[in-house]
């Protein structure tokens, strides 16, 4: 014995004029080989049918809906996103000085020649730099080596500076919030 099956698949409108998708599914007992202890089967009978009616979605839907959404301002981020600006300006050029000072440190250690562009670039670019702390302690010189201790020492002090100053502008512009402002927000979603 073997069964069939039969599908039938149709869209059509409902009254509201909404798609509608009816499927009707029919299995069949078929006679097939004869069995003694069977009683012998009807032809073409019945065994199930199943009706099932759902909404034909051939798209996903269009929709049309407002979203609300609560939005609270504080002054306080956009002072505290300044202050971290400030920040890392001041540290990136505390950064480029330190470097230059580095510099000019190795290169009065080790005696390089004052002909070069570079050496003199460096010596010129952090003469400034170095000019208030000259003379707190005094030089090492051994032949064309020069132990400057000025210039350790403005290396220490250039970063404590910097460090003070993005200290003070955390407290001046990092105090509490001066402020909160909240409002509803409605975006409209297709």
């Amino acid at each position: 014995m073997s069964y069939r099956r039969e599908e039938e698949r149709e869209v059509y409108r409902d009254p509201a004029g909404a798609p509608v998708e009816r499927r009707a599914v029919a299995e069949e007992r078929v006679a097939g080989e004869t069995v003694a202890y069977d009683a012998p089967p009807a032809r073409n009978e019945v065994v199930r049918e199943r009706v099932v009616e759902q909404p034909y979605v051939a798209a996903a839907p269009a929709r049309d809906e407002v979203v609300s959404d609560r939005v609270v301002q504080d002054e306080s981020v956009d002072r505290l996103s300044m202050l971290d600006l400030l920040s890392r300006v001041i540290w990136f050029l505390t950064g480029l000085l330190l470097v230059g000072l580095v510099f000019r440190f190795i290169l009065k250690a080790t005696g390089a020649n004052t002909g070069s562009s570079f050496v003199r670039f460096i010596y010129n670019s952090t003469a400034a730099f170095v000019a208030p702390f000259r003379g707190i302690f005094s030089d090492s010189v051994s032949g064309s080596n020069v132990l400057e201790v000025s210039t350790i020492v403005a290396i220490v002090v250039w970063a404590l500076v910097a460090f003070f100053v993005t200290w003070l502008l955390g407290i001046l512009l990092g105090g509490p919030s001066r402020g909160v402002h909240e409002y509803r927000r409605d975006v409209r979603r297709y």
